[in-house]
């Protein structure tokens, strides 16, 4: 696993349950798995000092969900370990949970014409800012369908 940079934790950090509200515990350190299909965070709580953790694993449709959260630790080597094992690097990503609708890929228009604007994504100088739309529309619990 290697150090997850502060400006792509900020936008991975947007599909945690509550995106930024973090409360009293908030994130010291981010960590992302080598198959990039995990990251985990390293909290501290404001109160008591203590250490815990999140990780996010990718699901088949590419959605971040929570795969394990704790809060306890007393330092921040344990919380670490904690979440490299829980990111089970090169493991599959995680299953869609049954009665939950696979989202569809912002790329895929289907039948419909895509915008020019829409277009411009496409260029290679604008790979950057459709990599971040993609990530915001991941990030949405239920995006609208039109």
């Amino acid at each position: 696993m290697h150090q997850l940079p502060r400006p792509i934790f900020d936008i991975y950090a947007l599909s945690l349950p509550r995106g930024h509200a973090f409360g009293d515990r908030l994130p010291v350190e981010a960590w992302q798995s080598e198959d990039a299909l995990a990251w985990g965070a390293v909290t501290r709580d404001v109160n008591d000092q203590s250490f815990g953790v999140l990780v996010m694993r990718r699901r088949e449709d590419h959605v971040w969900v929570m795969v394990y959260q704790e809060h306890g630790f007393s330092d921040s080597t344990d919380a670490r370990t904690v979440i490299e094992s829980s990111m089970r690097e090169g493991a599959r990503p995680e299953p869609i949970p049954p009665n939950t609708a696979r989202r569809p890929a912002l790329h895929d228009v289907q039948d419909r014409e895509p915008s020019e604007i829409f277009m411009v994504l496409a260029r290679p100088s604008h790979h950057v800012a459709a990599w971040l739309l993609n990530q915001v529309y991941l990030a949405f619990p239920n995006p609208d369908e039109s």
